[in-house]
């Protein structure tokens, strides 16, 4: 933490404010509850035994919406049933946490824009647009009016609709955030299709960020929009309004239209006091259609209940998504053994060892559905129909890919960023709860002493991980996290993620890790100070 710089009246002021300001991250060691020795239960023979089953190729990678999916949930449910836990789900508590998924596929022959510019109109098609993101099945008509990042929030002073009436229109929106801006405390009504519906709009054309344009150059992407699914809640398709994103090319014309190019378009809305809303001289008429199916699928979770007559009514969660990616076309399948097998495999072995030991507070261990489809069952549980109110939960330690080592000599540049053996990336730990990462420190430093990394934690990284895994969505709503990663690699969302490829002794390390400072928050006599 640092100290104040700000010079005051007296010494004895500067000393009693720096002393109070500075003195918390030295004091954990003489209050941190120690660690049981049910932490060696956590061994790689356990963890090998239970990541095996869940990368076999007969669950065929974990698919939320695929029939066998539910087969992973009850292994998982059975495991917390036997270790002790209860269901935390429903009237009956039950194991299996219920939701409804609505999976939309582009209906590429209804789909169609056309722009009017100068009295002139042109035609485009699916392979020119495309469709990312759930939207409303229908037309809109009506200029364009260009809102940077549609962010309209007057708690952050941000208002891309400044100055613009965009009733009855169709608005251009830039995919992402501009800097300055906290994505974390933006509201539904605030950003994205909700202020642009708030704001009046009919419909939206979406610019995607630059890298998403230069991927949509690559050969083949055409044909991979076309097949590609998207999924979201039920419960949020209701209020959409028609929606299509731009390909390369459109994009740069009605970038064009703004009197900019497309590199300037980006450094200009990126610093908001050189943008200004405005309207284009060019109309256009959009039919966005999809083919909509809905699914029900699930999320795991058990309590494991406290000791304390006092605390037990406060959660200590530890988390991991277990489902991972469609078969391919081919009928290849993606095991997963490092996405999120091992994360899923190294929250079992925890609740193992905690129901040996049970701690002050209550466990509750959650398995995510949807987290591939965009961290779909961690927003059912904390939006929409939380298994215990958020305000109950103490800290959520996220674990999602920590099962693989970059060999020494390793020149892939895909796993230029993957750690080593004696490394694990941890991100958010100091974004809610100062005193959760000075915690998190002092524990790895007397147990497992590996290289906490916080490259991924920096708020300008372009990466963004804060924000793409399950952890995000109880840290948006005030729940302190650490999330747990070991960085992505050339065998990231492919076939070749399997068993043999993972570092069982890291993966062990890790999982000790998770424990021992989940138990030392579990068994702690106050609850985490959160950072203002």
């Amino acid at each position: 933490m640092n100290c104040p710089k700000k010079l005051f009246a007296t010494t004895v002021l500067f000393l009693a404010v720096a002393f109070s300001a500075c003195t918390y991250a030295i004091t954990p060691s003489a209050v941190l509850p120690s660690v049981p020795a049910t932490v060696d239960t956590i061994t790689p023979e356990e963890l090998r035994m239970h990541l095996e089953f869940l990368a076999s190729p007969e669950l065929g990678g974990r698919y939320t919406l695929a029939q066998n999916f539910t087969i992973v949930a009850r292994y998982l449910a059975a495991h917390l049933e036997a270790y002790g836990f209860h269901g935390a789900a429903g009237d009956h508590n039950d194991f299996l946490q219920t939701f409804q998924v609505v999976s939309a596929k582009a209906d590429m022959a209804k789909s169609s824009l056309a722009l009017t510019a100068q009295g002139k109109e042109s035609a485009y098609h699916f392979g020119d647009f495309y469709m990312n993101g759930l939207t409303a099945n229908g037309e809109a008509q009506g200029q364009i009016a260009f809102v940077g990042y549609g962010i309209s929030a007057a708690s952050q002073q941000h208002d891309d609709y400044a100055g613009i009436d965009v009733k009855g229109k169709i608005v251009m929106i830039a995919q992402g955030t501009p800097a300055g801006i906290d994505a974390s405390r933006l509201g539904e009504n605030e950003q994205g299709q909700g202020a642009a519906r708030a704001h009046g709009a009919v419909g939206i054309l979406v610019v995607p960020s630059q890298r998403i344009l230069d991927l949509m150059k690559n050969k083949g992407f055409q044909e991979r929009a076309a097949a590609r699914e998207s999924v979201r809640l039920a419960r949020e398709t209701d209020g959409l309004l028609p929606m299509l994103t731009l390909g390369p090319a459109l994009a740069e014309e009605l970038i064009g239209n703004t009197g900019l190019d497309v590199k300037e378009f980006f450094e200009t809305i990126s610093r908001k006091q050189n943008f200004k809303a405005r309207k284009l001289d060019v109309t256009a008429k959009m039919a966005a259609f999809m083919q909509l199916s809905r699914t029900t699928t699930q999320n795991v979770a058990g309590i494991l209940e406290g000791t304390d007559p006092a605390l037990r009514n406060e959660y200590v969660v530890f988390s991991a998504h277990y489902d991972h990616l469609k078969a391919g076309p081919s009928g290849e399948i993606y095991p997963g053994a490092d996405d999120d097998g091992s994360g899923t495999t190294a929250v079992l072995n925890i609740a193992h060892a905690m129901s040996l030991n049970r701690p002050k507070r209550s466990v509750l261990v959650i398995f995510h559905a949807g987290e591939e489809l965009g961290l779909l069952g961690s927003a059912y549980n904390t939006d929409f129909a939380p298994v215990v109110p958020l305000d109950k939960l103490v800290v959520d330690l996220n674990i999602d890919m920590i099962g693989r080592s970059k060999p020494a000599g390793d020149k892939e540049l895909e796993d230029e960023h993957l750690t080593d053996a004696n490394s694990v990336y941890l991100v958010g730990s100091n974004r809610i709860s100062r005193e959760l990462h000075e915690i998190s420190e002092e524990t790895n430093s007397e147990f497992q002493k590996m290289k906490l990394d916080y490259h991924y934690n920096d708020p300008n990284n372009p990466e963004r991980i804060y924000y793409r895994s399950d952890h995000w969505n109880y840290a948006k709503h005030g729940v302190p996290i650490i999330f747990y990663f070991d960085g992505t690699h050339v065998d990231y969302h492919r076939p070749t993620d399997t068993v043999d490829k993972i570092d069982f002794g890291k993966l062990t390390r890790i999982t000790r890790l998770v424990f021992e400072t989940g138990w030392r928050l579990a068994n702690l006599d106050h609850r985490l100070a959160k950072t203002p």
